[in-house]
């Protein structure tokens, strides 16, 4: 059931980007109805438990660049951490089967599965149907992003406005991300900001996403 999700995506990051992705998928997981159901099995992970293989994950891989030795431990975190992600997907797969509602598979912060299709003309990305700016835990003045998979080719564009977003001459970009999860940082901290994206290719660009208001600390 795993399958409907793209697992060797989250393979192939670094231990650095993957620990990142843990994070932003376990706040996901703490408002995903699929994880407050109250006769939810012990067995199926949650939140905490993507921030626990996080902190493992980063613990390990500092360890390991110290003294190699230490790699098959880092190794096999990444491994258990993986597997709990399929774990999870797993989960939501049933659980959006159940529910009748696939948009329950859009956010928990696994990349879906894209599907092959002839068809290689390549056209405008859709908008964003998800965007979230969280605060990047201990820095100051730095925030964490969080988009869903697009199809085909293409990066996100973030801007940010310290004023009065209805204006466009207020938006300046801040960051081009090429992945579903990354970061900003040396943001004006104390500061009420607000944020947008859009996905652009070679095609166009997207509509811009629904506006992100979040005070930097």
């Amino acid at each position: 059931m795993s399958e409907a999700f793209n697992i060797q995506a989250l393979k192939d990051y670094s231990d650095g980007d993957l620990a990142l992705h843990l994070d932003n998928m376990g706040g996901l997981l703490d408002v995903h109805p699929a994880f407050q159901l109250p006769n939810r099995s012990p067995c199926v992970p949650a939140g905490d438990n993507m921030r626990e293989h996080s902190t493992r994950i980063k613990a390990t891989s500092i360890a390991a660049k110290h003294d190699p030795s230490k790699i098959p431990e880092r190794d096999a975190a990444r491994e258990t951490a993986l597997r709990d992600v399929i774990f999870c997907c797993q989960h939501t797969v049933m659980f959006a089967t159940h529910t009748n509602d696939p948009s329950h598979l859009d956010t928990i912060g696994v990349e879906r599965a894209k599907k092959h299709t002839r068809n290689t003309k390549v056209g405008p990305p859709e908008q964003l149907t998800l965007f979230t700016v969280t605060h990047l835990h201990g820095e100051s003045g730095a925030v964490k992003v969080h988009v869903n998979a697009w199809e085909g080719k293409g990066s996100v564009l973030v801007q940010i406005c310290y004023g009065d977003p209805s204006r466009e001459d207020s938006w300046s970009a801040i960051k081009t991300g090429h992945s579903c999860n990354f970061t900003i940082h040396q943001l004006e901290a104390a500061r009420r900001a607000f944020f947008r994206a859009r996905v652009q290719n070679d095609a166009g660009a997207s509509p811009w996403s629904k506006v992100v208001e979040l005070i930097i600390i």
